[in-house]
């Protein structure tokens, strides 16, 4: 581990009955420690719904779920500002055809 790692805080929290250490810049350990939050209860959600007790299988169910809802998040969040994937292939476009007239004089 070098100095500069040392000098990083440490970090520890719980998840599904598991504790996890790591170093995270302080500013950055309540955002840490609400995505543990989110991954515990998402696993226990599955935990409650599942009847076999296989955690990787859980894991791989959590992460899915939680990828979705990013995914989810993020297409919601371009739509509501307009950077839709229409528009984002039109700006290309036009970026394109900008840079073929620019090496044309």
């Amino acid at each position: 581990m070098s100095r500069q790692d040392k000098d990083i805080p440490r970090l520890e929290v719980e998840i599904y009955g598991l504790t996890f250490r790591m170093r995270a810049p302080e500013e950055e350990h309540d955002r840490l420690k609400r995505a543990a939050r989110h991954v515990d209860n998402v696993l226990r959600e599955l935990g409650q719904s599942q009847t076999t007790p296989d955690t990787a299988r859980q894991a791989i169910q959590a992460a899915f779920i939680i990828t979705h809802d990013y995914i989810k998040l993020m297409d919601d969040l371009a739509q509501q500002t307009g950077l839709t994937d229409e528009r984002q292939r039109r700006v290309d476009e036009m970026l394109a055809k900008l840079d073929e007239s620019l090496t044309t004089l």
